[in-house]
């Protein structure tokens, strides 16, 4: 009884504390391969504190744009005013293209000083040239027309003069200008779709998971060479970071939907005992015996799944980590398994230990609360949360971008 009290008063004190502490609410808006979430959380930065509120989830079996629209309307009346709320919208690859790279300009006047005007109008032509130059790409990757690609979300990660890094470029002299950027590309049905229902100011940002993903990584990691594998029921979608340019690779047709229909076909069991098999498996929660047959099995579907990895894999880019929506047989990162493959991959658990040990954030739930993935609603936070301190450039950039989007 004594206990109780103690618990008790134990959480009072952590209300009272994070009552009077500074702290963000958020509104994140996930459409992910068949499905849409809508997740409310709060971040407290001085404790590094992410607390998961309430979560809502409808998967969304035949993906188009307009299913998505109803499944979303439908959670946001759940999740009630969304003008109380920074919003983040993190997309499916399939509607939604982020792309890091950088364009270079030459000053036609190096010797004169840059201020805020020449600024202006640097931006614009990097802006239009990054445009013009990944468009045509973002909508054969999103299978629509070019003239339906909207630019949605534009960052300036850094600015370097004549190969130095800078932070405030106006005021200096310089021939050479590279700007740094991460450009989001949105089609035009569905960001007007979502613009309907949420307050445009409130948008803090719109972003592709992956590419959100393989940044957050590269920052937790202190390294810039891996690829990033999203395993869905029926794809697994590949990100790539390389040298600073991080985006979308390339997708494959293969899945929970093909494990679980090998095991049906080959042990004549429906889906939820194929589904289950493969959970005893990876709690180890069968005989010796029994496991290392089963694992036999899987090798077998688990080869395909290898197959399609190794066709789209570079050759000097051997680390990738996977991040499953479903229970992966754990074997995938023996040596057993590994030394199966034809190229000199490694394949990682992405586990979110990486944020919180790495980057020194600690997630908390509400009671009852879950997420479908956490390593998605984290590294959406967490792109805000390294986005420049001093967003001057970037306003710049979001000012001049606003003719791009009609």
């Amino acid at each position: 009884m004594l206990y109780l009290k103690v618990l008790s008063f134990q959480k009072i004190r952590e209300f009272i504390i994070r009552l009077f502490t500074k702290s963000d609410s958020y509104l994140l808006v996930e459409i992910l391969n068949h499905y849409v979430q809508i997740t409310l959380f709060r971040v407290y930065p001085d404790e590094k504190l992410i607390f998961i509120k309430k979560s809502w989830i409808k998967e969304v079996p035949d993906f188009t744009a307009y299913n998505i629209l109803q499944a979303f309307s439908f959670l946001l009346k759940k999740a009630g005013n969304p003008n109380k709320y920074k919003i983040i919208l993190s997309l499916d690859s399939f509607f939604a293209t982020t792309i890091y790279s950088s364009v270079a300009l030459v000053r036609p006047r190096p010797k004169e000083i840059i201020d805020e005007a020449d600024m202006d109008n640097l931006i614009s032509q990097a802006i239009w040239r990054f445009f013009d130059r990944q468009r045509l790409k973002a909508a054969k990757k999103m299978g629509i027309d070019d003239v339906d690609v909207i630019l949605s979300d534009v960052r300036i990660r850094g600015i370097k003069l004549d190969g130095h890094k800078i932070i405030n470029p106006i005021g200096f002299k310089a021939k050479a200008v590279e700007i740094f950027f991460s450009q989001t590309f949105l089609p035009r049905e569905l960001l007007r779709g979502i613009r309907d229902f949420l307050p445009k100011g409130n948008i803090a940002l719109i972003t592709e998971t992956g590419t959100a993903m393989s940044h957050i990584l590269s920052k937790a990691l202190g390294q810039d060479r891996f690829l990033v594998a999203n395993l869905f029921p029926d794809q697994t979608a590949i990100f790539s970071a390389s040298a600073g340019r991080l985006s979308h690779l390339d997708d494959f047709e293969w899945g929970e939907k093909d494990l679980i229909h090998l095991l049906g076909r080959h042990l004549q069991v429906d889906p939820a005992a194929a589904r289950l098999l493969v959970k005893n498996y990876a709690d180890r929660n069968a005989s010796e015996g029994f496991l290392r047959r089963f694992e036999n099995i899987l090798f077998k579907e688990l080869q395909i799944f290898a197959n399609g990895l190794e066709s789209l894999v570079p050759e000097d880019n051997n680390q990738v980590y996977l991040n499953p929506f479903f229970t992966l047989p754990p074997v995938v990162f023996s040596d057993r398994f590994q030394n199966r493959l034809q190229k000199n991959l490694t394949l990682l658990p992405l586990s979110t230990n990486l944020i919180t040990e790495k980057l020194g954030y600690e997630v908390q739930f509400k009671k009852s609360a879950s997420v479908k993935n956490l390593w998605t609603v984290l590294a959406a936070f967490l792109e805000i949360n390294f986005l420049p301190q001093n967003d001057k450039m970037s306003h710049l950039a979001n000012r001049r971008v606003r003719w791009l989007v009609t």
